[in-house]
């Protein structure tokens, strides 16, 4: 558990010491925590007694060259109201503003009393929590989150129950639904692209009270597949999905990027802060070592850890450097979202390079006008692809996964691309060694996890662990399994399942591991951590998201 005297989302806040020299800061609006205030003078006019001997005659404004009109009236007797008023204008000029706040100015009133308000009212007796009967002074006991992951395959929502026996929100229950197609399918149909959460939404009101509705706040994240519609059509699409939820559901809309395509460093980052959280890296004054995180979506892939300091440093200036305070303890992350580098944009990066450098054809495969050779794909499989260049062509395996194919795909990483900052991962990106430098656990998951776990322990297993060799082993054994019909997996059920299911296996496959071994440099002798869930909870970005959301704005609504 988190301790009490310090909010979660201060993870999510740049480290004041580097915001000098980080130009390229990923926190639009930071706190400089280093600023001092100067102090200023106030020259407040001195009245005299009314009795005092020799007052100080007041000098005529016309006198004295002020644009001030000189005043001709009955002088007024000295201490009077008038002048008291006067003398103190710029005390009664902060009364009036602050009154003006206070009245027409909503949310400085809901985060002046929304805690008070929270206190006072009764609490319903059959909104309860399972870790305490009593809520922390100023919170309420039970608080919701609605979270939906718009992403590339389809949209998720995480109905996430959290409770306030502390100061701060502790997880205790995750409500969880899912739709496809995501929304980027609803390519010009923005209406559409709405109505297709009502399912999410529909759930969200079944399961928090009704009590509570007016007091969750909702936010839509919708990730990489999104962003690649461009920014006039992914924006189409995200009004109307405001529009749906503030004409048809009575949750509040998170009030800053509540419905938004969320920044790849964003994403990254909140799942890092989700895995460290589970794993209770963060619950104590001494700072705790840190886990990597590596997540594999359909359009990008996230990586982020905490690389060790060498020589005084760690990460180097840019936007892939993420520093943020935590308990006292400081924290500097590399953070980079590859994208196009998700598995189903590097399905279509591998088939375009396919195309471009076409093969022979082997195995009696006879190739006829406009159909390619592809070496990932299992003997006499015929696939339609329509290149980048917008050309309709098929694609036909002959199956040759442990030369040709893996020359294929370590292709796309363009490893000797020019590295302007070194040292570089893939693609011309500067990373510092993940090897080297991460000494503590590496998790992946996502399709890190749904790819591997059927072949290894079973997807029940929520968290299991491989050598990179392992997953090349598993990769070859996969590749070739189609010549003898998959004996290996033949004791399976839910392998032959996933093997039946697509004919990409073996591409998808061979590019998991090319991406660790080959992308990211992760020796073969190296475990990886492969995990869906960490007690009970999805691993990804979502905790994390929420977790920030409570602690800004966990007083949204007006019901409690």
């Amino acid at each position: 558990m988190i301790q009490e005297h310090k909010p979660v989302a201060s993870l999510l806040r740049r480290s004041s010491s580097d915001k000098e020299d980080d130009l390229a800061s990923l926190d639009p609006n930071p706190i400089n925590s280093t600023a001092t205030t100067t102090a200023t003078r106030r020259h407040v006019a001195t009245i005299p007694k009314p009795n005092s001997p020799n007052p100080a005659p007041i000098p005529d404004a016309a006198a004295q060259g002020s644009p001030v009109r000189a005043k001709t009236d009955k002088p007024r007797p000295k201490g009077s109201l008038v002048d008291l008023l006067v003398a103190n204008r710029s005390y009664w000029t902060l009364a009036v503003v602050l009154f003006a706040a206070f009245v027409f100015i909503p949310h400085v009133h809901e985060r002046l009393f929304s805690r008070e308000l929270h206190a006072s009212r009764p609490w319903p007796n059959n909104i309860t929590s399972t870790h305490c009967k009593k809520a922390h002074p100023g919170r309420p006991l039970v608080q919701y989150v609605l979270m939906v992951d718009a992403g590339s395959m389809g949209s998720r929502i995480h109905v996430y129950k959290f409770n306030y026996c502390n100061a701060t929100p502790e997880l205790e229950g995750d409500t969880f639904g899912h739709v496809e197609p995501g929304l980027s399918s609803y390519d010009g149909d923005s209406e559409g692209a709405a109505r297709s959460l009502d399912k999410l939404l529909d759930l969200a009101l079944k399961t928090v009270p009704t009590y509570l509705h007016s007091s969750t706040p909702v936010a839509v994240k919708a990730t990489a597949g999104l962003r690649l519609l461009g920014e006039e059509k992914s924006e189409m699409i995200l009004a109307a999905v405001r529009r749906r939820l503030e004409s048809t559901y009575p949750f509040p809309i998170v009030k800053d990027q509540g419905v938004a395509v969320m920044d790849g460093a964003d994403e990254g980052v909140y799942a890092w802060v989700t895995v460290n959280y589970l794993l209770e890296r963060f619950n104590s004054f001494k700072k705790k070592p840190t886990v990597a995180i590596l997540d594999l979506g359909g359009a990008s892939t996230q990586v982020v850890f905490e690389p060790r300091v060498v020589a005084g440093h760690s990460v180097a200036q840019g936007e892939h450097r993420y520093p943020m305070n935590f308990n006292g303890n400081e924290y500097v992350l590399y953070q980079h979202s590859h994208l196009g580098y998700g598995l189903i944009m590097a399905r279509s990066q591998i088939n375009n390079y396919v195309v471009a450098n076409p093969l022979n054809a082997k195995h009696g495969v006879i190739l006829g006008d406009k159909e390619y050779a592809h070496p990932c794909l299992p003997v006499g499989t015929r696939q339609d692809f329509v290149t980048v260049d917008n050309e309709q062509v098929v694609l036909v395996g002959v199956s040759d996964p442990t030369d040709q194919c893996k020359a294929m795909v370590e292709a796309i990483f363009y490893k000797h691309k020019k590295c302007d900052m070194s040292p570089c991962s893939f693609n011309g990106v500067y990373q510092p060694s993940l090897h080297a430098t991460a000494e503590d656990d590496i998790y992946a998951f996502s399709f890190f996890f749904d790819l591997t776990a059927p072949f290894r322990l079973g997807s029940a297993t929520l968290a299991q662990e491989m050598t990179i060799g392992e997953i090349e082993e598993l990769t070859d054994r996969v590749c070739i399994g189609d010549e003898d019909g998959f004996l290996d997996f033949q004791d399976s059920a839910e392998a032959m399942k996933e093997l039946r299911k697509s004919a990409n296996i073996c591409m998808d496959l061979r590019f998991i591991y090319g991406l660790l071994q080959h992308g990211y440099g992760i020796p073969k002798a190296r475990k990886v951590k492969l995990a869906k869930k960490l007690k009970g909870y999805e691993t990804g970005w979502t905790v994390g998201g929420s977790i920030a959301i409570l602690e800004d704005n966990w007083f949204v609504g007006s019901s409690i």
